[in-house]
């Protein structure tokens, strides 16, 4: 029970978990062009992922702009520049919440999905079945869902961005007396390329980051049920930290 041997251990295993993602991605990106060659998996795995979480996101976005609009624009009141809400709506949601928001919400509606899948999967020896079968499990079972993830996760940030604004724009229109045109037009002048392109790698950092954890939690799943429902639980845990690593660093670079 000594703290620092807790301390040690748990840094040595971070550092071994992380290793063996970075070379899970290598795999995968070796695979990339096998996978491409069979595209009915990648089309199945997006549809699960983009189809399927088109109404939470949607709901996610819309009440996320609701709020940030209240917030700015009763904060804003006071001084005459309620108007601003509308700049401070779109810029928050673009750069920031929807591709925040929506990383965590896949992380734990597809994350955890596919990690149960192929932890499942392994614990049943059906991984190891594929490999006897001559099937590389990597290009088999991880790069249908990283390539649906890397498209899907950006697609569904930009739908996100568009019900976000109007869910602000409702707001705006309701409360502080803004048109919906003098809104758009102010949004439209307010975002620029690169807040859009920093939502974008944002998204699309957060999908790769999804379905590798994903992927390597599933792998390296062990002891059956209790195994499986660890590595449901590591991998929201695991995406939510790097997800919040990775958008500390892209703000930082834009």
């Amino acid at each position: 029970m000594n703290p620092f041997h807790l301390l040690g251990t748990w840094f040595l295993a971070e550092c071994e978990a992380t290793g063996q993602r970075a070379y899970l991605l290598f795999q995968t990106l070796w695979t990339l062009f096998d996978a491409l060659s069979k595209p009915r998996r990648i089309v199945v795995q997006m549809a699960r992922v983009g189809w399927d979480s088109f109404p939470i996101i949607a709901l996610m976005a819309v009440f996320t702009g609701m709020v940030v609009g209240l917030y700015s624009g009763r904060a804003l009141e006071n001084v005459g520049g309620e108007r601003t809400q509308a700049t401070i709506v779109s810029v928050a949601l673009v750069k920031e919440m929807v591709p925040i928001l929506t990383g965590l919400l896949l992380a734990g509606r597809v994350g955890a999905a596919f990690a149960a899948e192929i932890g499942t999967m392994n614990v049943n020896e059906e991984i190891d079945a594929l490999t006897t079968l001559g099937v590389n499990p990597v290009s088999y079972l991880c790069t249908p869902r990283f390539l649906a993830c890397l498209v899907m996760v950006p697609a569904l940030v930009a739908y996100g961005n568009v019900i976000g604004i109007f869910g602000g724009a409702a707001v705006g229109s309701r409360y502080f007396n803004i048109s919906y045109d003098a809104y758009i037009r102010i949004m439209a002048d307010s975002i620029d390329a690169r807040d859009i392109l920093e939502g974008t790698t944002k998204a699309f950092l957060n999908g790769g980051i999804i379905a590798i954890v994903a992927c390597h939690r599933g792998f390296r799943a062990r002891g059956g049920a209790v195994g499986v429902g660890n590595a449901i639980t590591g991998c929201v845990v695991d995406c939510f930290v790097w997800i919040f690593v990775a958008n500390y660093f892209v703000t930082f670079t834009f």
